[in-house]
Order: structure tokens, then sequence, then C-alpha cells
């Protein structure tokens, strides 16, 4: 009586039975000591090479094939009944890794999937972020500089005026001549252009400065050990044609070497259908002139 008691809606896995195994290697063991004869058979009419043969080389290679090829078959008569039976076993214990890892993995994708949609979106508002206050930084310092130089140029106006009554009153007095008189007014009023084009610079090299060291606001993504968070980058082609175009417009004059080389890596032949193509054809020097650069031959 079976007394084995099984939970419901439990799959008994079954036991491999694999009583005789051992004497079907052993017998796999004689076979495959036949190969060495063979081989050296073989390889001594490889080594005379296929345009130095006879044709009695050509049937021995031939009939050699075949016992080769007998021999080859005795691991599937010997070993199938047991690889059968491990399989069973290997297909049961994957639909339990299934039935386990399938709703872990369901699971998984959906949080996956709800995290990244965050932290794009993270990301995005942080950008927007960057942005404002950078603009606002920006705006400031750009109404400080206007509102500096403005003080700049007042008090450059208050010096000319200063200076220019200074010089009046000492020509008045007689203390210097018409001429340096006239002088005088002139480098009075240079003075004061170079000191607004002077504040107009050192306006022009504050914004500059905050130009070129922006502030980053940084998104709110918390690292969690064992689930990474990262971009995964990715590309789909759209216009196959449009890439060998770019492509062989690298040949045209002046030649773009460098581009041509970078390119290059991204064609690929289509082995697989130019193998069909060959079948399907059975001639190859037709197929030598219809597609270039690809060695067609018989085997």
């Amino acid at each position: 009586m079976n007394t084995e008691i099984v939970k419901p809606g439990v799959a008994i896995v079954p036991r491999p039975n694999l009583e005789g195994v051992e004497t079907a290697i052993a017998k796999l063991s004689i076979d495959t000591e036949k190969l060495v004869p063979l081989k050296a058979k073989a390889d001594a009419l490889n080594a005379k090479g296929a345009l130095n043969w006879t044709a009695d080389d050509c049937q021995a290679a031939k009939l050699l094939e075949l016992d080769v090829r007998n021999i080859k078959k005795a691991a599937g008569l010997l070993l199938d009944p047991y690889w059968e039976v491990v399989k069973s076993v290997s297909d049961t214990l994957g639909n339990y890794y299934k039935g386990h890892e399938g709703p872990a993995d369901a699971i998984d994708k959906s949080l996956k999937d709800n995290v990244k949609i965050f932290e794009t979106e993270e990301k995005r508002r942080a950008d927007i972020e960057t942005k404002r206050l950078n603009d606002e930084r920006l705006a400031a310092e750009q109404k400080k500089a206007a509102d500096e130089r403005k003080e700049r140029e007042r008090l450059a106006k208050e010096a000319k005026d200063k200076k220019i009554k200074e010089i009046k009153a000492a020509h008045k007095s007689g203390e210097i001549g018409k001429r340096e008189y006239i002088r005088m007014l002139r480098e009075a009023g240079a003075a004061e252009e170079a000191a607004i084009e002077q504040a107009a610079a050192d306006a022009e090299a504050q914004v500059q400065a905050v130009k070129d060291n922006p502030v980053t606001a940084k998104a709110d993504i918390r690292a969690v050990a064992g689930v990474p968070s990262r971009t995964n980058y990715k590309a789909e082609v759209l216009d196959f044609d449009q890439l060998l175009y770019a492509y062989v417009a690298t040949f045209a004059k002046p030649t773009n070497l460098e581009r041509r080389m970078y390119l290059r890596k991204f064609i690929m032949a289509n082995e697989q259908k130019i193998g069909e193509e060959a079948r399907g054809v059975k001639d190859s020097k037709k197929m030598s002139t219809c597609i270039p650069g690809v060695r067609f031959y018989e085997d």
C-alpha cells in the first residue's frame, strides 16, 4: 500500500531511475575508442590534400564518414533513455522555478516601472528647478550690475563736474593759460568716458561669472542597496537606408575617412540571407556578379 502523503496542489517530482546508466556509459566509451583508428585514417587522407586524391581515396573518405556517423549514433542509442528521465525531472523543477519566480518578477516589474516613472519625473523637476535658480541668479546679477553701473556713472559725472569746476576756477584766477585750460578740459571728459567704460566692463564680468558657475538642484532619489537606479540608453533603427547613404557619402571628395570608419561599425552583412540566396540560385559565378565582396563556392 502506498502511504506517501502529498499536499494538495503540489505535484510529485519524478524520481529519476538511472539504473544501468554506468553500464551504458561504459559501452559508449568502447564505441568512443573506435574513433581513434578512424581518425588516424582520416588524418592520413586529409594530409594528402583533396586535389591529390584518387577516386579510391574519395570513396575511402566517404566510407570513413559512414563509419564515423554510425558510431556517433551510439550516444543517442545508449544515453537517450536516461536523458529523457533527467529531462522530465528538469522540466518539473523548471515549472516550480516559474511558479515561484514568475509572481516575484511580476511584483518586481510593477515596482520597477513605477520607480522609473518617479525618478524620471523627479529628474525633470530638478532640471526645472535648476533652470529657475540659475535664471533668478542671472537676473539678480544683471540688475545688480546695472545698478552699480548707474552709480559709477553718477560718481564719474560728479567727479567730472568737480574737476571742470576746479579747472575753470584755476583759469579764471590766472593759474593756467588758455591752452592748458583747453587740454585739461579735454582730459577731464576722457576720464569720464574711461570710467563709464570700466563700469560697463566690470558689470559684464560679474554677469559672465554667474553664467560660468551655474548651480544644480539635486533630484531627491534615495539609493537602496541591491536595487540600483540607472538610466538605460537605447537605440532603434528607423531608416537603415539613411545610415547607408551617410556611409556612402564619406567616399565623396573630400573623403572623410574618420567618419567612414565610425559608421562602418554599425553596418553588418547578413550572411544568413546571403547563404539562403546562394543555395537558391545554385550558381557561384552568377552570385559573384550579383553580390560583390563575397566569396561564393561549392562545398
